[in-house]
C-alpha cells in the first residue's frame, strides 16, 4: 500500500530515515543543483513534493480533535529558486487569525518540533506586538503546576540563527535562564518554547500526530497569555 494511502487510511502518521535524509544535501538552490548535479535536479523537485505532500496530510491529521485551532498554514517546498531545508506549518486560534502568535511544527535533518512560535514575517500585521507574545514566559511556573508539565521533555530555545541548536531544556533554563537570555540582546530576536525529538528518538514514534496533538493542547495554555488585553 502506498504511504500516503496508508496515513490516510488508518489516520496515523511517523517518520522515516529518508524524511530526515530528504534535508540533508549540499545543495538546495536550483542553480547550484544545475550546475554540479544536473541530472538530479528534477528528481529531487519530484521528492520534494511528494513529501510535502505527505505533510501536508499530515499537518492536517495534527488539527483534528484539538480545541480552538484553525486549519494549518503549511509553508511551500520551495520559494521559487531552492528547495527548503526544512518543512513548516502552523496553528493559529480560530479567533486569533490576525495575530502573530502562533503554535508551529517543523521538520528538517535533525529533529522535529512543536513549539510556540512568534512569526515576526507577519508582525507589522499582527493586532498583538511582540510585548503581548512575550508574555508567556512569566506564566511558565503556573503553567507546569495546573498541567504537570515535564520540564525535561520540553525545551527553551531562541531565534538567533536558522533552526539552530542552541536549545536547553526547560528544567535548564529555569534554573538558569541567563545563557539563554543574554541571546536576545538583539531586539529582533525572540524566545520559543516547545517538544524537540531528536530524529533518532522521532522515527520510533509509531504515532506523530497523538505527540502533536498533546503538546498543541498544553502549549495552548502559554498561547492564551499572548493575546491583548487592553
Amino acid at each position: 500500500m502506498a504511504y500516503k494511502d496508508w496515513i490516510k487510511e488508518y489516520d496515523i502518521m511517523r517518520f522515516y530515515e529518508e524524511d530526515f535524509v530528504l534535508f540533508d544535501r549540499d545543495y538546495f538552490q536550483f542553480r547550484q543543483m544545475k550546475e554540479f548535479t544536473p541530472t538530479l535536479v528534477e528528481g529531487v523537485k519530484a521528492e520534494y513534493k511528494a513529501k510535502w505532500d505527505v505533510w501536508k496530510d499530515f499537518a492536517a491529521l495534527c488539527q483534528r480533535e484539538t480545541v480552538g485551532f484553525g486549519k494549518p498554514k503549511v509553508e511551500s517546498w520551495t520559494n521559487g529558486w531552492q528547495v527548503r531545508s526544512h518543512f513548516w506549518a502552523y496553528y493559529k486560534g480560530l479567533s486569533r487569525q490576525d495575530s502573530a502568535s502562533m503554535i508551529a511544527i517543523l521538520l528538517n535533518k535533525n529533529n522535529f518540533r512543536i513549539y510556540l512560535e512568534w512569526h515576526a514575517y507577519r508582525s507589522s500585521d499582527s493586532v498583538t506586538s511582540y510585548e503581548d507574545h512575550a508574555k508567556w514566559v512569566a506564566f511558565l511556573p503556573e503553567w507546569i503546576r495546573e498541567l504537570g508539565i515535564d520540564v525535561r521533555e520540553y525545551r527553551v530555545w531562541t531565534s538567533y540563527e536558522d533552526e539552530p541548536d542552541n536549545f536547553v531544556t526547560l528544567a535548564d533554563y529555569l534554573e538558569d535562564p541567563e545563557p539563554i537570555l543574554a541571546l536576545l540582546e538583539n531586539s529582533k530576536k525572540w524566545l520559543r518554547i516547545g517538544r524537540i525529538i531528536p530524529r533518532e528518538e522521532a522515527v520510533k514514534c509509531v504515532a506523530m500526530e497523538e505527540i502533536v496533538r498533546k503538546s498543541m493542547m498544553e502549549l495552548a495554555y502559554l498561547y492564551s497569555k499572548t493575546e491583548s488585553f487592553e
